[in-house]
Order: C-alpha cells, then sequence, then structure tokens
C-alpha cells in the first residue's frame, strides 16, 4: 500500500509540473521550500513559543533530547505543508531525473540499517 502511495505522490509531482520541466527551476524551488521548512520550525520557536530548542550536547539514545513542548495546531499545519511543499519539489526532482522516490526511501532505509547509528547524518 505504500509503494503505491509513494508512486502516486511522485505520479501527480509530475503531472502537476508537467507544463515546466526546468530542472534548474525545481532545484531552485526545491531550496525554497526547505528555506521556508526551517523558517517555519524557528517561528514556532521564537513567535509562537510552543516548543523550545536547547541547545546543549544531543543524547545519542535520544535524537530529539534538544527539543522541548510540542507544535501548537497553527504551527503544525504550517510546518507540516512547508515539509509537503518540499515533499513535492523532492518528487519532482527524482521525476526530472528519472529516479524513483520509491527507490531513494528504499535505499536510504538500507543504508540505514547497515549502518546504524554510525551513518553520522
Amino acid at each position: 500500500m505504500e509503494s503505491e502511495l509513494i508512486t502516486e505522490y511522485q505520479t501527480r509531482a509530475e503531472q502537476v509540473l508537467s507544463r515546466n520541466k526546468s530542472l534548474l527551476d525545481i532545484l531552485t524551488k526545491l531550496q525554497c521550500a526547505n528555506g521556508r521548512v526551517a523558517r517555519s520550525v524557528i517561528k514556532a520557536v521564537t513567535t509562537c513559543g510552543c516548543i523550545e530548542v536547547d541547545g546543549c550536547k544531543n543524547p545519542p539514545d535520544k535524537p530529539s533530547g534538544q527539543l522541548r513542548g510540542q507544535l501548537c495546531d497553527d504551527c503544525h499545519t504550517t510546518v507540516r505543508t512547508e515539509i509537503g511543499e518540499a515533499l513535492f519539489y523532492t518528487a519532482s526532482l527524482c521525476s526530472a531525473l528519472g529516479i524513483g522516490l520509491e527507490e531513494v526511501i528504499v535505499s536510504d532505509l538500507s543504508r540505514s540499517d547497515m549502518m546504524g547509528s554510525y551513518s553520522l547524518r
């Protein structure tokens, strides 16, 4: 089921961008979308205050140890929307380059499984 959903998502992204398949345009839109993801999370911290970030050293056994609180409904919606935009342009980039989004996910999962906590991301 997940596989079909990913393939459908990539196909839909490809159809939506059928009139503008410029690789350079997709790359710049992806970069802007990634910036909006970061900005929406930062605004949740600095403007709304629904979450806090503790800048101390992150414990290896708890990756989200620096985060305190939870996104409020408004921030949750904004962050989710911005991540969706970034995902859309990621799927579009995959299509433009002839790479399956599912292939990317499966490959990355395999690499993470193989490397475990040593994947150093």
